[in-house]
């Protein structure tokens, strides 16, 4: 009977049971064991006493005691995990213990590993290193472990874990640096043990840890933490990922070492992943450093160093040949939660940094904070650390933020983003509650004598804020707000809204970049300055400096740019919605400005505007424009206006083309003397189809002036579209409209009524004085222009050829009258001009018998005056009397 083959279920057992046996072998560390390779002059040996291995001997030069092993793996073996244990058994005065591993093996290490005193210990195997859920260190020094070849000294020897019989006689030297192969081993991270109970500062287990002041560097290929967590509190932490042949430096310094990676050219890539946590907290310097090709952040991991005491806290630093990605609500920052100051963080990487939220709103962050788990935040006066972004292009989205914030008495940090090619800032969070973006700021929920927000820089090519992303700082409470400042050499694009958009004045909600006093705020509002090429906002997007608060200091936003679109319901604003004062809106546009057309947010229309307001008892600050042309259109407003008792600001445009087509511009308030518009050095000022230029005062307001300067220019509006200039007043007096122009066409004074489809200009008041119109023509100089006769004119008689009808009376002087140049010669000499008037000179029709023609008198009784002229047949010019029937000769 032959062999049956298997069905298809009986072959997937098959395969799932080898796949599952290849794992238990691969993965079992009871597999393998301690085990010295005899390659030292004295060698190590190991020794089990119960659940503990010992292990002595090695070969010891100077501090230096020194251990090689064919094989180093073991495990937890029993329930008792705190009970599997590799000791080394060192004698108290031996300052570095170096391990290597030669067998060609990886080392999985699901155990504790202890040695005595304050031995630094060094752990090579280039084959790759793993530790397991169970992995401790109990040692009192410094814990370096690294997948390199080699570990070289200070006196060039070299202790070899692939050549460990051709290594010299072992050292006294110091270590200086790792020496890797061309494929160094991965080097992964499990352990999530709490031993004796103890946590880290955010109450997780400790993982693998140092004692306080101390080193904990993982050094390799591929280097993954998959849960595994890293504690160095006061201390330092560094992990590294090299790729192909490389040497890193080892640099001794006060809290163990550092690693320098200048000579380094090909990176590894370092992961972070199931909620991985890397903590430095309560140290000082730059407590961690993080290098590698591409590094990634998953699943809530977190890296961090919290300053909880009187001292300035550590730096983080993050350095990618690549990328770095937070997705998952990751997290890498700083806090201060005490009287120290948070540590700085810098994030570089050459190509991208990339942060992402998630499906269940949890925000990906980079950031520095001021009190985010103190319970009494009254008692956290640290300040911030800063926050320096650089890498060629930066991705935001789905909620995630680079954010420096306080929630306590402390200042913020400052943030500084550089990006060489571009910045997106793309949505909000999945449950649409948190915006993507970058913030300086005094947080919701802070105390009534809150810090101060920071400054906030941005530097970049591109930048793209669109769905409801944002960019902002704030104050909040007593805080003060930090400054906006945002260079973007090529554009930058503002778009749409988040999906809970609504058309209020405090919507934050809005795609756009802010800077804002909140309410109960009585800090100052920050400055904003935007320097770009082309700055489009549109779709409802925002820019704004607002005052919220009782802020007795304005925040002014200032844009620089070549040209600045605002359409489909795009706003840039400085307002003022409460007591406090609001700030002036100064626009700079090199080439041209365009405002156009109207938007839909929650179905609520809203114009395209560019405008400042006062919507409560604060005072408007002014809106200046100075462009070469100014384009207002399709409902679009360009406006300063106080709505209640706070009075309006002034609006000024320097302009040579100013055109209005359905578009407004206006100065309106209800409080004290009316707002102003002046229009200076225009070429063209021209308005069609409804357009408006309005000072209207509304209630007891008087209206306000309207300037306008086309001095060498021309105002021009198309007859029967209802297009006014208007300074009306309700119950106070009408403004004063003063208009300078070399012409004006199609517009005329008169009142400016409900309705009509006249264009007006019009400064009436319903109830008090009416106002001033005055229309000012600069003065012609009818000898402008005229040419200095170059001779004496001769006293030329002009021949009568015709006479006159009627009768001549005798002895009457005759005479000849030139009113201006007319068809003049400059002299008689000359021939007449070509520029006159044509006049048609019927020819006369004779009737009746021929007779003979009478002499000409020599002297005639009396010249006429020329009523016109003819050619005859040679060109030659000739004045004619009125009657034209007789013939030349």
């Amino acid at each position: 009977m032959g062999i049956q083959p298997m069905n298809r279920y009986q072959l997937r057992f098959w395969i799932f049971s080898g796949s599952a046996l290849f794992w238990l072998l691969a993965y079992n560390p009871t597999i393998a064991e301690i085990v010295p390779d005899n390659t030292l002059p004295v060698n190590s040996s190991v020794t089990p006493k119960g659940n503990t291995r010992v292990i002595e001997g090695g070969t010891r030069r100077d501090d230096n005691l020194f251990h090689s092993f064919k094989e180093f793996s073991f495990s937890v073996r029993t329930t008792d995990t705190t009970g599997d244990t590799a000791h080394f058994n060192n004698d108290l005065t031996v300052r570095n213990i170096i391990t290597r591993v030669t067998g060609g093996l990886r080392s999985d290490i699901d155990g504790t590993i202890k040695a005595n005193g304050t031995a630094n210990l060094f752990f090579i195997n280039p084959n790759g290193i793993v530790f397991g859920r169970n992995a401790s260190l109990q040692i009192g020094g410094s814990f370096v472990a690294s997948t390199a070849n080699s570990l070289k000294f200070a006196d060039s020897t070299e202790f070899s874990a692939t050549a460990p019989q051709t290594s010299p006689l072992l050292t006294i030297s110091v270590p200086i640096g790792l020496q890797f192969g061309s494929n160094p081993g991965e080097i992964v991270n499990q352990s999530q043990v709490s031993p004796d109970g103890a946590v880290n500062s955010i109450s997780s287990p400790v993982g693998l840890q140092v004692p306080s002041g101390r080193t904990l560097a993982l050094v390799g290929g591929h280097v993954s933490l998959e849960g595994g967590n890293l504690t160095a509190t006061g201390g330092r932490i560094e992990l590294g990922s090299l790729a192909g042949d490389s040497f890193v430096n080892l640099r001794e310094i006060e809290t163990g070492y550092a690693l320098q990676y200048k000579d380094v050219l090909n990176f590894g890539d370092i992961e972070l992943s199931g909620g991985a946590v890397v903590d430095a907290s309560d140290s000082k310097g730059d407590v961690i450093q993080i290098q590698g090709k591409n590094v990634t952040l998953t699943d809530n991991s977190l890296i961090l160093s919290i300053t909880s005491q009187s001292n300035t806290g550590g730096n983080l630093v993050i350095n990618a040949a690549e990328s770095v990605k937070l997705s998952g609500g990751s997290n890498i920052g700083t806090v201060a939660d005490g009287e120290g100051r948070a540590g700085n963080v810098l994030v570089r990487a050459l190509d991208s940094i990339e942060l992402v939220g998630t499906s269940n709103g949890s925000a990906s962050i980079v950031g520095s904070q001021v009190c985010v788990l103190s319970s009494d935040c009254n008692s956290v006066t640290g300040d911030g650390g800063d926050l320096m972004i650089e890498t060629s292009k930066l991705l935001i989205r789905d909620g995630a933020a680079i954010d420096a914030s306080t929630f306590g008495a402390g200042r913020a940090g400052n943030v500084v983003v550089k990006a060489t090619d571009s910045i997106e800032l793309l949505g909000t969070s999945p449950d649409r509650q948190v915006s993507s973006g970058i913030f300086a700021q005094v947080a919701e929920g802070v105390i009534e004598n809150a810090g101060d927000a920071g400054t906030l820089s941005i530097d970049t090519k591109r930048l793209t804020v669109m769905g409801g992303a944002q960019i902002s700082t704030a104050a909040r409470k007593g805080g003060n707000g930090g400054n906006l400042t945002i260079n973007a050499s090529d554009l930058i694009q503002l778009s749409g809204t988040s999906p809970l958009a609504t058309a209020s004045p405090s919507d934050k909600n809005r795609s756009g970049i802010f800077v804002s006093a909140e309410p109960e705020a009585t800090g100052h509002v920050g400055n904003l300055n935007i320097t770009t090429g082309l700055l489009t906002i549109e779709d409802g997007a925002r820019i704004s400096a607002d005052n919220f608060g009782s802020a007795n200091r304005e925040g002014n936003a200032t844009l620089n740019v070549r040209q600045l679109l605002i359409q489909n319901g795009g706003e840039v604003r400085a307002g003022s919605f409460a007591s406090g004062p609001g700030g002036n809106l100064v626009v700079n546009a090199a080439e041209s400005v365009q405002i156009i057309g109207k938007g839909n947010i929650a179905s609520t229309p809203v114009p395209s505007t560019l405008f400042t307001q006062a919507q409560a008892s604060g005072k408007a600050g002014n809106l200046n424009i100075t462009t070469r042309s100014l384009n207002v259109r399709d409902g679009a407003e360009v406006t300063v206006s106080g709505k209640d008792l706070g009075p309006a600001g002034n609006l000024t445009i320097v302009a040579n083309d100013l055109r209005l087509n359905q578009g407004k511009l206006t100065a309106e308030t209800n409080a004290g003397q009316g707002a102003n518009i002046e229009l200076q050095n225009l070429d063209l000022l021209l308005m069609q189809n409804q357009s408006q230029i309005s000072a209207r005062a509304f209630k007891d307001a008087n209206g306000g002036n309207i300037n306008i300067d086309a001095a060498k220019g021309f105002v021009v509006a198309v007859p029967g579209q209802n297009n006014d200039i208007i300074a009306n007043a309700f119950q106070g007096n009408g403004g004063e409209i003063n208009i300078t122009t070399k012409g004006i066409f199609g517009i005329e004074e008169r009142k400016a009524t409900q309705g009509n489809t006249t264009n007006d200009i019009d400064a009436s008041s319903e109830f008090g004085f009416d106002g001033t119109v005055s229309i000012n023509t600069p003065d012609i100089d009818p000898n402008r222009g005229l040419i200095q006769l170059p001779v004496e004119p001769v006293n030329v008689q002009v021949a009568q050829g015709c006479q006159t009808t009627g009768t001549q009376t005798a002895g009457k002087q005759s005479s000849l009258a030139s009113t201006g140049k007319g068809g003049l010669a400059v002299n008689p000499y000359e021939p007449l001009s070509s520029s006159n008037i044509w006049e048609d000179v019927p020819v006369s029709t004779q009737t009746g018998t021929s007779r003979q023609r009478e002499s000409v008198a020599t002297v005639p009784n009396k010249i006429v005056e020329a009523q016109g002229w003819v050619r005859n047949e040679k060109g030659e010019i000739f004045l004619v009397a009125e009657d034209s029937r007789c013939s030349l000769r």
